[in-house]
């Protein structure tokens, strides 16, 4: 199966023949290209501070291995070393009692931040280099650096949710997908080590597929990231980042176990890196298999679940050229919760009014139906040509998902996927990063990417999506004007998208139909230093996004609900859904979702506080949402149905991030977020925004000690709509006003949950502790699609333990 998933077709084996035309002639030129004028104007500046405590380094030594100049920091940690004649180089960092460093460094590069470490811990030292031109330094941008122990206690989606303004839709606890100011899914764009991530996007319960094996930091765009990104990020962008090889190192690698007691999982990891003048690596990989889960009053059946997946990096450089190629793997089976399946209106009723899912099995391993099963394999090329003060960025990248749904159904059907989907992605990318001239820089480039989707034969009689194909053309440029203290950034951007379908069974096509979209986005921002402690900021830009597949043509039977796209209904003169009828824009005109965002905040940085505060203000135009409309009968009952509405919505939410160093050893953070979300047209409450969210973390660190309390207060949602029970529909009791938002049942009680941590460092070994609700308190998560039918998962601990070598 893997050696099938990076499967091509001809035209973009074409395109890749010519992308690697480019290489063959740049790599040919490489002497003329490197042979420039030696001129000795170059300065080499950056800071040096402890890795334990993060406080300066006074008087450490810095000096170029190659040309034996040298510094020594000042009291602030900071050096210069000026008239340098090679551009690329190695510094040499030394401080007694610390590890030396030895660090690779070109100028195409920014200043490096150099960590060392204490010689007693055994600990490599780090250095942190950013790119010569960030774009968006007027928006909020939050960043998590992940370390190796995160990866193996906490899911993708558990670590993104510990950033500030970030919640979690979950289907149960193995599917997640994250929450950007009250947006999911076609709302916020997921960049997987640089490439758009590739998946069947527009299902609430479909996760994105993506190997935590070579997570190294998560960052957070919040703000309309579609000048840069594409479309699709109305509520921001979510950029997962992996390691970059390091040059001159030596083979080193690490270990690392896990076993959590609820679901009695346990994973393994290992992470192995090594580099020579020229050439760099990496590679890792990972296994996880977890039992059912428990609730505090009883097992949740079925919601076992196994992971594996592995991924690497590699990077050639000469003095102005780096290629990196790199790639990964995931495989996934995950059980979603038995009781959660509800053959008609009748058992959504009781399954809502019970206090116990039923059936609940024994706790086991074995995953049943219903399930599903994913794999996804990414490669990517990333070409960087510098050429004087001007940076070329060439870049493509494949990737292949492939998803199998599975419910329960009798006899030889109940082995055959209900949906059966493959997905082929291609992506590419040229960008410019320009010289900066006097106050001026900025980058701009093209973009290209396309998705083809196709139903495998023989799933089901009706395809639930048809097959489609989707291709992006854009191109933008961001240019920012530097005054004294302040930034100014202005943004662009073009995209034409061509969607098609075609829905195919047995080799008959009920019905095909092509639609274009384009439009135009810009952003504008503003940043202001008012003190080397205080700034503040302040975007506003445009985003929007076409209508994806789900949305327009979806027809039938999904996880337990009968769902319609807004091309597959008609509401004249009463509601219909035929079968072998599609209607298209001459019938319902379905225009593409557009917005205005604006965010705003306060920065503070200094020895004692590091904080954050923001409020987001968006409009979205023809917002697309799902929501139910009624019930229908037939030979298997009555079951309600949802259908695809379009209306107009206003958000407003808040990001409050406080973290204050007591001392040395005391750290404590607070974090609130809260977002209210409205339907303009008739003043009504979403569905499935997330409520008021208060988060308090201590912490201590001691030598090789740490142990930390973790606060979590979640409000009840106080701005749901209103509820008319699943029983209400019955025999025709209830009309439903067609315009009219409800739910099945109230929202779920506040809730507070209390966290903790302990670990030790022994040398290379590390040792930890965690504990996931405490109390083992009995709650249900709004944001949780499975709420009607359970509690969310009880008390949990988690050991963990990881070596160096």
């Amino acid at each position: 199966m893997i050696s099938t998933i990076f499967y091509m077709p001809k035209p973009q084996l074409k395109l890749l023949f010519r992308y690697g035309l480019v290489l063959l002639i740049l790599f040919s030129l490489k002497d003329s290209i490197i042979s420039q004028q030696t001129v000795c104007d170059h300065v080499v500046k950056g800071k040096v501070l402890d890795q334990v405590s993060t406080e300066p380094l006074p008087f450490a030594t810095v000096s170029i291995l190659e040309s034996g100049q040298g510094v020594i920091t000042d009291i602030n940690g900071d050096f210069i070393i000026e008239k340098v004649c090679l551009e690329e180089f190695h510094l040499v960092i030394q401080f007694l009692g610390y590890r030396t460093v030895e660090h690779h460094h070109d100028f195409h590069h920014g200043d490096p931040i150099i960590y060392l470490a204490p010689e007693e811990t055994l600990l490599d030292g780090v250095v942190i280099e950013g790119s010569r031109i960030e774009a968006f330094k007027s928006l909020a941008i939050q960043k998590l650096e992940v370390n190796k122990e995160s990866l193996l206690s906490n899911s993708v989606g558990d670590l993104t949710e510990s950033i500030s303004g970030i919640s979690i839709l979950k289907t149960g606890s193995n599917i997640s997908k994250p929450i950007v100011h009250g947006l999911h899914s076609n709302r916020v764009l997921v960049m997987n080590n640089g490439l758009r991530h590739a998946y069947q996007v527009w299902g609430e319960g479909h996760a994105p597929e993506i190997d935590p094996s070579h997570i190294d930091e998560i960052k957070v765009v919040k703000g309309a990231g579609t000048v840069k990104y594409g479309p699709e990020a109305l509520g921001g962008v979510i950029l997962y980042n992996s390691k970059k090889p390091q040059l001159d190192q030596k083979l080193k690698g690490s270990l690392g176990t896990s076993y959590q007691s609820n679901g009695r999982a346990y994973s393994g990891q290992v992470n192995l890196k090594q580099g020579s003048h020229r050439f760099a690596w990496n590679a890792g990989g990972f296994g996880i298999k977890q039992a059912d889960l428990k609730s505090p009053n009883y097992n949740l059946s079925n919601t076992g679940k196994r992971e594996y997946g592995g991924s690497f990096n590699t990077l050639f450089h000469l003095p102005k050229i780096d290629l990196q190629v790199s790639g990964s793997f995931l495989g996934q089976e995950l059980g979603i919760l038995r009781g959660s399946l509800v053959g008609n209106l009748q058992d959504l009723q009781n399954a809502i009014d019970r206090s116990e899912p039923n059936p609940t099995f024994d706790p086991t391993y074995e995953i049943q139906n219903p399930k599903h099963k994913t794999q996804h394999g990414l490669l990517r090329t990333n070409l960087s040509v510098y050429l004087g003060d001007h940076i070329f960025k060439l870049q493509y990248g494949v990737q292949r998902n492939i998803r199998k749904e599975f419910d329960v159904r009798r006899g030889e059907l109940n082995e055959r996927p209900v949906i059966d989907l493959e997905l082929t992605s291609h992506n590419f990318e040229l960008e410019w990063v320009q010289p900066t001239i006097e106050k001026w820089n900025g980058n701009s480039g093209f973009q290209w990417f396309s998705h083809d989707s196709a139903n495998k034969p023989g799933s089901n009689p009706i395809n639930f999506v048809p097959d489609y194909n989707v291709s992006n053309i854009g191109a933008y440029t961001i240019q920012s004007l530097k005054l004294d203290e302040s930034t100014i950034e202005l943004g662009v951007r073009f995209d034409f998208q061509n969607l098609s379908v075609a829905d195919t069974i047995r080799d008959v096509t009920i019905y095909s139909n092509k639609v274009n979209f384009a439009n135009a986005t810009f952003t504008l921002g503003y940043r202001k230093n008012l003190s080397e402690e205080l700034s503040v900021f302040a975007n506003v830009g445009t985003a929007w996004r076409p209508p994806n597949v789900s949305e327009l043509y979806s027809f039938g039977y999904h996880f337990s609900r009968i769902q319609f796209g807004l091309w597959r209904y008609n509401l004249e003169p009463q509601i219909s859904t035929p079968l072998n009828q599609v209607f298209d824009e001459t019938d319902r005109k379905v225009p593409s979702e557009k917005s205005l965002k604006l965010v705003s905040g306060i920065e503070i940085n200094n020895e004692k506080i590091n904080a954050e505060f923001i409020i987001h203000v968006n409009r979205i135009n023809d917002y697309i949402y799902l929501r139910p409309f009624g019930v229908t009968t037939n030979v298997a009952g009555t079951f309600p149905y949802f259908i695809f509405s379009q209306t107009n919505a206003f958000f407003i939410g808040s990001d409050w991030d406080f973290r204050y160093h007591h001392s040395e050893t005391w750290t404590s953070e607070a974090k609130i977020s809260y977002v209210y979300a409205r339907e303009t047209e008739n003043n009504q409450s979403f569905i499935e925004i997330p409520p008021l969210n208060i988060n308090y973390n201590l912490e201590f660190s001691k030598g090789p000690w740490v142990a930390g309390m973790d606060l979590n207060y979640m409000a009840q949602q106080w701005n749901a709509p209103m509820v008319i029970e699943p029983i209400s529909f019955q025999n025709g009791g209830v009309e439903v006003n067609p315009d009219e938002i409800f739910d099945f049942t109230d929202a779920p009680n506040a809730y507070f949950l209390v966290g903790g941590n302990l670990s030790y460092t022994y040398k290379s070994l590390r040792i930890g502790l965690r504990a996931k609700n405490l109390l083992n308190t009995t709650y249900r998560n709004y944001t949780d699609r499975l709420r009607y039918f359970s509690d969310a998962p009880g008390r949990n601990f988690i050991l963990t333990f990881g070596v160096d070598f």
